[in-house]
């Protein structure tokens, strides 16, 4: 069976999330001739449990692979906290 990058549950938009998962640092771009053949940390968890003899035929002849779930990354969004000046004039309606 094939093994590509875009059948890894690292993979996301062309980045690999491996390294930020499991090293903890930035998701890294994946250079076009890698992502065409995997690398040696590729995880499916989609696997068929139950392959039958035509899909694995099906695999077989089309040099296909099966694509599983993806990582989806969270991003934080932040709220802008109001914060009070220090300055006692700041907020004074006559020092307009």
């Amino acid at each position: 069976m094939n093994k590509s990058c875009f059948g890894c549950y690292y993979e996301y938009n062309n980045k690999c999330y491996w390294f930020k998962l499991v090293n903890n640092s930035t998701p890294k771009a994946i250079p076009e001739d890698t992502l065409q053949k995997g690398c040696k940390q590729y995880k499916n968890n989609n696997r068929v449990k139950s392959e039958s003899e035509l899909l694995r035929q099906v695999i077989e002849v089309f040099n296909g692979e099966i694509i599983g779930e993806k990582y989806v990354p969270v991003y934080k969004t932040y709220k802008k906290k109001y914060v009070k000046s220090s300055h006692n004039y700041t907020y004074r309606k006559d020092a307009q």
